[in-house]
């Protein structure tokens, strides 16, 4: 499996496309690990899918993730100007995945990298200039997970933008079940959480009111979970179906 992802990295390193691989792939092996390339533009998306699709090594094994492929290919569906996110999942040699993501306004290796969350991921390879970029700040080394500082959404806390790094909440975990600390990361989300939960009403519009109090009741749930994670770094089975609906619903 450790082959199968130097030899599928090494083959998208040769591909004349704008993008980054990154993720979980910069770290060392470990089981379930696959591949991520970011794009920077629609044209390298659809050069790097079409390559891949006419290469025997790589195929579309999730009926998803083919009717994706189909759906934008025969009938014009342009997903990336409606949500800004095109994506789609290969497999190389059938046993790793080689995700492909194009994200509206992202044209350049720092700005894929400093959009991460957890900082031990923030590394990438930009496969244009052949240059490598860590901003991880060292933390995969020492096994400590910070969140990302390069990460503006965590300074200034919006509703929107701190619900978008709590779905990430099960991110925290998995890499912590890979024998990284990440209650930093846990303690940010609390610290962020307390700056919404102090969020007064100042639209006069009844959906935003509605929104912004059921939002609130969620993050409370979240906060306590937090709490529990940091105590016992683990959730039962109840916990973990509670976590997973409220982060759903934020």
């Amino acid at each position: 499996m450790e082959e199968n992802i130097k030899l599928a990295i090494e083959w998208i390193k040769t591909q004349p496309v704008r993008g980054v691989i990154t993720g979980s792939c910069m770290l060392g092996y470990f089981e379930g690990q696959d591949v991520d390339i970011f794009v920077y533009d629609e044209k390298s998306f659809n050069k790097l899918i079409f390559a891949m699709y006419h290469n025997s090594k790589f195929q579309i094994l999730e009926p998803l993730e083919l009717w994706k492929f189909n759906r934008y290919i025969n009938n014009s569906y342009d997903s990336y100007h409606k949500v800004g996110l095109l994506t789609l999942k290969f497999y190389f040699n059938t046993c790793i995945p080689v995700n492909i993501i194009l994200k509206k306004s992202y044209n350049n290796i720092f700005g894929i990298i400093s959009s991460f969350d957890l900082s031990i991921i923030c590394k990438g390879y930009d496969i244009e200039t052949k240059q490598f970029l860590d901003l991880s700040n060292g933390t995969d080394e020492t096994k400590i997970c910070d969140w990302n500082r390069w990460n503006t959404a965590f300074y200034e806390p919006e509703m929107w933008e701190v619900n978008k790094l709590l779905r990430q909440f099960e991110r925290v975990i998995k890499y912590y079940n890979r024998g990284y600390n990440t209650d930093a990361v846990v303690i940010k989300y609390i610290e962020l959480i307390d700056e919404i939960l102090k969020l007064q009403d100042i639209f006069n519009s009844a959906n935003y009111t509605e929104r912004l109090k059921l939002n609130k009741e969620n993050l409370k749930v979240v906060k306590k979970l937090c709490k529990v994670w940091l105590k016992t770094h683990e959730f039962t089975n109840e916990q973990q179906e509670v976590l997973k609906i409220k982060i759903k619903e934020l």
